[in-house]
């Protein structure tokens, strides 16, 4: 790779400025060394950013286990309130519910009472009736 760049380099210079050189002129050399120091720069450099998104991965993981615990507690939280709401809501209508029947059987109690209320009376009618026709049979 450096060979290609370099005769490339020379092919250029010559081109563009007429300067000829020779692949062990020292500004060649000056050329590839400069290259080996950018190499070597940026190979640094990529290890860094390398570590430094390893380091942001973490970070990252770290944050969307938390915001995820936090999450969990949020949902558990209002799935509480919800339970809560809908046994107070059940214990209301549980409620209304025994009343409506209260309700109904008071309801359904009141005409028997009025039938037993009729009856008894009939009764009572027919044994007075009785008891004065035998007391009119027996006096006479």
């Amino acid at each position: 790779m450096a060979d290609l760049n370099i005769g490339t380099l020379i092919e250029e210079l010559a081109r563009r400025y007429g300067v000829r050189l020779d692949s062990n002129d020292p500004a060649i050399t000056i050329v590839i060394l400069n290259q080996l120091v950018l190499e070597n720069a940026i190979e640094e450099f990529m290890d860094s950013i390398d570590s430094r998104l390893a380091e942001f991965e973490a970070s990252v993981q770290k944050v969307e286990y938390q915001a995820g615990k936090l999450l969990a507690e949020k949902v558990s939280d209002a799935a509480a309130c919800v339970r809560a709401a809908l046994q107070k809501d059940i214990e209301g209508a549980g409620l209304k519910a025994a009343h409506l029947v209260y309700m109904v059987d008071q309801a359904h109690k009141r005409p028997a009472i009025i039938r037993w209320l009729a009856a008894g009376l009939v009764a009572a009618i027919g044994l007075l009736c009785v008891g004065f026709y035998i007391g009119m049979y027996l006096h006479l």
